[in-house]
């Protein structure tokens, strides 16, 4: 039997915004126990996922906006949305245990999605981000510690940014985006991207193949690794000059906030650059030379540079 989706939400739905609206005591658990039914039936009916995510979110704009245009507590609203999407999207992630792992082995299930966003994450439990993701839509977790966001990179990326920011803290997200068949590619492609992030000391934040495309293409070329381990070897045997070019980096080349990260005097700063530009024929005030200086420092942190 065909289910309309968005029917049933608001059918469904209507009475726990309505509980919500009016901050009545109770609407959370009514909320959760309303979604679970709900989630369930979805899944027996096998609605598509996106299908349900698109449902879920023109269900809530419509039942928010007439609630409040009804003088509805306006922080029950903007909760109620929240709690409900959060356990309906988890009887769909339960049905789907293991999707990940098995995307990432090679098998491609029947009902899996057109392609996947994959994200690493890093400085924060895995479980947390999870949790986050599940208030917003479907998240498959893989064992690796990897997550799998049935939605393209252009719609992920403001997503993992929301998620992000919630979380606070040091967290970094990396992502990229393949066909399920070939989502293993795009595992291989965020570890290297972090690696190269946290070698480079780069700041919490979303990062994506085109925040790092020199890193990566040097990292593919041998004969550009070579020279550039060449060029760089005086300034890698410095830890004082690595520090201070990576000091530079994450103040986007600004000498000013560099002094301060180094807790050192204008003068000091201004010597070592000059030091660097004499080992290495690179001045770390123009921004390509100091994003190959950062690339060298990168690339000897994870053993690409002889």
């Amino acid at each position: 039997m065909l289910v309309d989706a968005g029917r049933l939400l608001h059918e469904e739905f209507l009475a726990v915004y309505r509980a919500a609206a009016a901050d009545a005591d109770g609407w959370e658990d009514a909320a959760e126990a309303v979604a679970h039914r709900v989630g369930s039936r979805l899944v027996s009916a096998r609605v598509p996922v996106a299908q349900v995510v698109v449902a879920l979110r023109s269900t809530d704009r419509l039942l928010t906006e007439t609630m409040l245009d009804d003088g509805g507590d306006a922080r029950a609203l903007a909760a109620v949305g929240t709690v409900l999407a959060a356990e309906l999207m988890s009887a769909f992630c339960a049905q789907d245990d293991g999707l990940a792992d098995a995307l990432f082995a090679g098998d491609t299930p029947d009902d899996a999605a057109p392609f996947y966003t994959v994200v690493s994450v890093r400085g924060v439990v895995t479980d947390r981000v999870v949790s986050a993701f599940r208030k917003r839509g479907p998240v498959f977790p893989a064992t690796s510690g990897h997550l799998l966001l049935p939605v393209a990179e252009a719609v992920a990326l403001p997503l993992c940014r929301e998620v992000r920011e919630e979380l606070g803290g040091e967290v970094w997200f990396c992502l990229a985006e393949r066909p399920a068949a070939r989502v293993a590619l795009a595992r291989n492609e965020v570890d290297e991207i972090d690696a190269l992030v946290a070698s480079l000391g780069r700041p919490p934040g979303v990062y994506r193949i085109d925040d790092m495309l020199f890193e990566s293409a040097v990292i593919r070329t041998p004969e550009a690794r070579d020279e550039l381990g060449r060029v760089v070897a005086p300034l890698l045997a410095n830890p004082v000059l690595v520090e201070t070019v990576l000091a530079l980096l994450e103040a986007d080349g600004n000498r000013a906030e560099a002094v301060k990260k180094l807790f050192i005097h204008r003068s000091t700063i201004d010597y070592r650059l000059w030091q660097i530009e004499q080992l290495t024929g690179l001045s770390p005030v123009n921004p390509r030379d100091l994003a190959v200086l950062g690339t060298a420092i990168a690339l000897s942190r994870t053993n690409s540079l002889g």
